[in-house]
């Protein structure tokens, strides 16, 4: 009768251990597969973020291209032109710095 109550109380404490087994190998596949799942869901935010980025970057050129042409519109209601000539300075005498003694 010994033996029979011994056996019963091992067996109870297999069984525990078993179903612990069991439910740290579920809770191991549940983590694996929540972290592959935020790999794939951060890969596809950053290429939304770089598609962003890009049609971002397209409309502030389109931004300053307008910008320029506004600019351009304004200073010739204003009267000046945007045709002028440029003066370049020159020196006609070469100085000490040259060497030409």
């Amino acid at each position: 009768m010994k033996k029979n109550r011994e056996t019963i109380k091992s067996s109870k404490l297999t069984l525990a251990c078993v179903a612990l087994l069991i439910s740290m190998i579920v809770l191991y596949l549940y983590f694996l597969n929540l972290s592959v799942v935020q790999v794939v869901m951060r890969t596809e935010h950053k290429q939304t973020q770089n598609i962003l980025n890009t049609e971002i970057a397209k409309l502030e050129s389109r931004y300053i291209k307008s910008q320029h042409q506004v600019a351009a519109r304004i200073a010739e209601l204003d009267g000046y032109k945007t045709d002028t000539d440029k003066i370049f300075v020159s020196r006609e005498q070469p100085s000490v710095v040259l060497g030409s003694n």
